[in-house]
This record gives C-alpha cells, structure tokens and sequence, in this order.
C-alpha cells in the first residue's frame, strides 16, 4: 500500500496522491523523413552501431571535453564495449568517426548522486557513455533541427529541483522521430522495481498534445528546457538525455511514449566533462546546399524568356529555397522537416539512397546504384597522346555520343560502367524531358526536370567534378596505404569551405557573372545541351584548375581544421564565387533553350505546382531514370528525333 502522507525527518509532510496508469507496448510509427547534414554531425544526428549482425541507430546528444579529448555523448547502450567502433553518416557516406570511451556509467546508488535527499536500496539510472570522436572537424556543436537559439545547461541539481519544473515544456530533435515537443511531468520517477531495489529516472517526459511521440532510435536525444527571460525570443537550455522510454495507456485507451531521461548536469558532473559550445556552429547541411540552391536561384534571374521566367519565379520553392531563405539556419530548420525535397538536391538526397530507407531511392546497396557515376566525368584525363576527353568532345559533336565516350573510356583502361562517369549525357536526357513535357503541356513533369537539372549543372561548374583530380592524387597512392596526396580536398572545399562562407558566396554571385568565361555552344538539343555541359566544366577549369586546388590544399597541411578552410577561401573564395555565377548562367540558358526547342506556345498561368505531385514524380523509377553509361544511350533523343517529336 502507498501511504496517504509521506513524513520527513525535518518535521514536514508530504500529500500522496495515487494516480493508476497501464503499462503498454511502445506507439511506433515511421520514423522521420529527415534530411541529415553531410557535412557535420551534430546533437540530435544519428550514430550507427553494429551489434550480432543487427545495424542499431541512436542519437548523439552533445560535444563534451575532459580539457584534452574530445568525447561525443551519447547511451552506454548504444556506445557499447570500450574500444567499440561507431560510425555515421558523413558527405552521405557511413564511416567509422570514433570509438567508444572506457567512460561510462549505467546507474549509480541514488544517495551518491543526491546526497541530500534520503533513499534506501535505490539506483539512478543514468546509461550514458562516451565517443572518443576520430576527427573533432567532423562535428559541430549546434543540435540539428532545433528552432530557436540555444543556451547554457540547465543546471539542475536536488537543491534546485523542485514542483516548479512539473508541466514545464522541453523540445529536442531524435535520429528516429525528428522534432519532438513534450513537457516535464514527474520527477525521480521509479520506472523499475526488481529483487528488492527500485530503479529511478531523474526525468519523466510526456510528448506534447498530438506531437509526435519519441521512439526506439531516439535513445541519446539531448532534451531542451524552454526558458524565455522578460518577454524575449525563447532560449533552450540542454536539461536531460533521453535513455529509454515508457509507454501508458490513457483514460482514452490512447498510447502515449514517455521519454525517460538523465539530467545532463548531472551526467557531465559524474563523467568529469564540460559541455562544448561554439565549436563549428555555422555549419550549413550541405555545396551540396548552398551552392545548388543559390545556383538554381540566381540562374532565374538570367531567365530570358519572361513566361517562363514567371513560371520558375511563381515556383522557386520548389526547385529551391527563395533568395531570402538561404542562410545555413534557414536551410537547415527547412530540412529538418516535411517530407517534400527540394528539387535542387532530389539527385542527392533521393536518388543517391537506397529504396527501403528513402522513398524514390535509387541505390540497391548503401552508396551503390546507377545515380552516382551521373554527378562526374573526368575530362581532363589524358590519353597516351596527351589529348583528354574534354578535347576530344569539343572537337566535333560527332565525338559527343554514348558510343565515342564508351570507346574513349575502354581504350583508356576504364572497363567498369559504374566508374564511367556521364554527367554531360545527364544533361542530355533531362533536357530532352523538359522538352518533351513542354510540348505535352505537362508542367508538373517539366518543372520537375527543370528543377533537378540545376543539380547537375551545379557539379559541372564545380571543377573537381570534371576531373581525375576528384579527391587529390589518387594515382599515388602506395600499395597498402590508406591515404595519398590531396587526400579529403573535394569534401574540405566543396562542403566545409562553401558552407563555412556561404553568406559571402550568395552576396557575390550576382556581380561575379560577368567574370566568368562567355561560353559559344549554341543549345538546340540534348546532344548540344551535353555539349554545352562539357564546355562549362572546361570553362571552370580554366576559372579554378584542379591541379591548383589540390595542390593549395596540401601546401596548407591537408585535412578539415579551420585554419586550412580559410586558407583555400583566401585562395579560392572569389573565384569559387564567379564558378557559380557561370553555373547560373548556364542553367538559365538550358532553360530557355528547351521552352525555345519544344516551339510551343504557353499554356496557362505561371501557377505554383503542388509539392506533393513533385514528389510522386521524382519517387517514381521510371521518371528520368538513372542509368550508367552502357546502358543511358536508349533513353537519349537523337537531334532528328527531337525535331520531329
């Protein structure tokens, strides 16, 4: 029996009252379409753990230090044995960043944490490791998905833990079931009871009024205490780290997931750790993001025909984010919700997954699958001759044909269609869609080509994506090693320093077109759209030469660290700035040659298209499909056929 009033040794007592509840199995729904950075991780990612063959996910909660190492925080459970790799998802990739800290506590005598308050036979249920992180440039400190600024810890401790705290609201952001909002409702809550001891969760966190609900996959999740000082913007303040969860069943019979959680005050005292802030917070998710996205916005702009022009204007969500939504913070709050990708980033962030992970995914294996070889194609790579495939396709457009290209690779050594990289004939067959579906007068499918092309064309002017330079010297690489020369400068320039000095970027594009090579093919068709594609990566070669870049990037010590970021924008900060005001212009001037090549005349107002009809048609497989190189040439209009189409 519970008693009606509990007695304490200070002369004081304490009201009971007795609320009965049903324990139930967890509500599970589909967890959350979210799209992860990919070029730090951060509170609230997702970390993977291998464990009996089963892949589990978690969530990060925090950085942390002990004044030397740096430690990601994270469950004991999900951490595992001392020594453990972990890995996450980097630049879209899954890779080992760290390994699990001999640091690590499951509970701890109640008495011993709290000294101040009285207990017997009682444990405090903590479950919290570290992640001795691999490369501190890989992380950032910023917690992904949270809205609002985020402050201090809150400190919380048994001399300032009180009533007060019961119904206060908390916001956190799971790997599994992305933005969460709930509120405190009890305090050192027995979860557990087993052989005489009761087992105690500092919190006990009820989800939101029809919010969603946390879940398995969300263990790690670094639980915010919403403050708001004298009327101002509201401050979150790290408060807890969600372990576990419970589920009950209302007066309703409804299931409710309650998240039991550690006080992260109390953790970081126990482990001897400080909570790091400041430590990469301006990290934007993704070149990837800032740079196809600004390119697709300015390319309007350049727009000649003013229908059209009004069309992509009237739908400039839809390819991207407005020219006003395209700071990091703006991205990434977008990103973190909805299930709608911008079509800017589809090729990346859908085509470049696997199926049963994203719908519309085109990969059969993680990071495998025809999509991949469409984003590149090293042209500058010379033959015995010294004559490299960029010359060879600008010669003639005789030499701009599947058949050419395959024979050019195989005589050169490349055997394999997946390493054929053929982003020029991607071009082709989107311009050939966005034709197409003009003369059809079907502007869901148009518009959805025209926003994806701008992904491609957004590689084409990035002059890593031309070349055999891709990821430094490759080629000298010594047997057995892991490394070679220039190793890391693809995802260190095109990822950390864009995202790094996206604000300059996006304030420099506009002027910097007029310094970019003025480009002479004329676009009347697929063929002379790729023609035109192998041309602007010949031209932002000549704007940023890859062999400098590489070479720049080892002169500065290689790897990710700050100091070598600002050396490559001191370097190349202006130039990649004028790379993307050419890929603006070339896009604009795809666009205004396939409205000119479908000879049509415009149907309609310039209306925005619903995002989810985008969606069903860049999920279905059929829609552009992506093709290697052996295999593209039967979905390619040849020039007579489009002119007769």
């Amino acid at each position: 029996m519970v008693p009606r009033t509990l007695y304490l040794p200070d002369g004081r007592s304490v009201p009971v009252c007795v609320v009965a509840v049903e324990p139930a199995t967890a509500h599970l729904t589909k967890p959350a379409d979210t799209r992860w950075p990919r070029t730090y991780i951060g509170g609230g990612c997702p970390i993977v753990v291998d464990v009996q063959g089963q892949q589990h996910t978690a969530s990060v909660v925090c950085l942390v230090t002990d004044g030397h190492t740096t430690y990601a925080l994270t469950n004991r459970h999900v951490c595992g044995r001392p020594g453990e790799r972990i890995s996450a998802r980097v630049r879209g990739e899954l890779k080992e960043v760290g390994r699990a800290s001999d640091k690590q506590i499951t509970r701890e005598a109640f008495s011993s944490v709290f000294p101040a308050l009285p207990s017997a036979r009682t444990y405090l249920t903590l479950d919290v490791g570290l992640i001795e992180v691999d490369d501190i440039n890989d992380w950032t400190s910023q917690p992904f998905g949270l809205s609002n600024p985020v402050g201090d810890i809150a400190d919380l401790t048994e001399l300032n833990l009180g009533l007060q705290l019961i119904d206060q609201p908390v916001a956190a952001f799971g790997a599994a079931s992305g933005a969460l909002h709930g509120a405190i409702k009890a305090l050192f809550y027995r979860h557990k009871s087993i052989g005489g001891y009761d087992f105690i969760s500092e919190f006990l966190i009820a989800p939101e009024d029809g919010a969603v609900q946390t879940m398995p996959g969300d263990s790690g999740t670094v639980w915010h205490l919403q403050t708001v000082a004298s009327g101002k913007e509201t401050i979150l303040r790290p408060m807890a780290v969600e372990w576990g969860g419970q589920a009950l069943v209302g007066s309703d019979r409804e299931r409710f997931n309650y998240a039991l959680a550690t006080g992260l005050g109390t953790v970081c005292q126990l482990l001897d750790v400080d909570l790091i802030q400041g430590h990469n917070t301006g990290a934007n998710p993704f070149w990837g993001q800032t740079g196809h996205y600004s390119i697709a916005t300015a390319a309007i702009d350049h727009v000649k025909n003013e229908k059209l022009k009004a069309f992509l204007t009237a739908n400039v969500k839809r390819i991207n984010f407005p020219p006003e939504q395209l700071s990091p913070g703006q991205i990434r709050k977008a990103l973190a919700n909805g299930d709608f990708v911008e079509l800017a980033d589809v090729p990346d962030l859908v085509w470049k997954k696997v199926k049963n992970k994203v719908p519309g995914g085109r990969d059969y294996a993680q990071n495998a699958g025809p999509e991949h070889p469409n984003h590149y194609a090293d042209i500058d790579k010379p033959d015995a001759t010294g004559k490299t495939l960029r010359d060879f396709s600008l010669e003639s457009s005789s030499n701009m044909t599947v058949q050419a290209w395959q024979k050019w690779y195989e005589a050169n050594g490349n055997t394999d269609a997946r390493s054929q990289g053929l982003l020029p004939f991607r071009v082709w067959q989107l311009f050939d869609e966005m034709v197409v579906r003009l003369r059809e007068g079907n502007m869901p499918r148009f518009l959805c080509a025209a926003g994806i092309v701008s992904h491609y064309v957004g590689d084409a002017c990035q002059p890593l994506h031309g070349s055999y330079l891709s990821d430094g010297y490759r080629e000298q690489q010594q047997p057995g090693a892991k490394s070679w020369p220039g190793k890391g400068v693809h995802a260190t320039y095109e990822d950390k320093m864009v995202d790094r000095y996206s604000s300059q970027l996006l304030a420099a594009i506009p002027s910097a077109a007029q310094d970019f090579p003025k480009l002479r093919v004329n676009i009347t068709n697929g063929q002379s759209a790729a023609t035109a594609t192998v041309e602007l990566m010949a031209a932002a070669a000549t704007v940023i030469s890859p062999t400098e870049l590489c070479d720049e990037y080892i002169r500065l010590g290689g790897g990710s660290s700050v100091r070598v970021v600002d050396g490559l924008w001191s370097a190349f900060g202006e130039k990649t700035a004028i790379l993307m005001a050419g890929g603006a212009l070339s896009l604009a001037g795809l666009w205004d040659a396939a409205f000119e090549g479908a000879a049509v005349r415009w149907q309609g107002n310039a209306e925005e298209i619903d995002a989810k009809a985008l969606a069903a048609i860049y999920q279905d497989a059929t829609f552009v499909p992506s093709l290697t190189l052996d295999k593209i040439e039967s979905v390619l209009l040849p020039a007579q056929a489009e002119k007769q189409k």
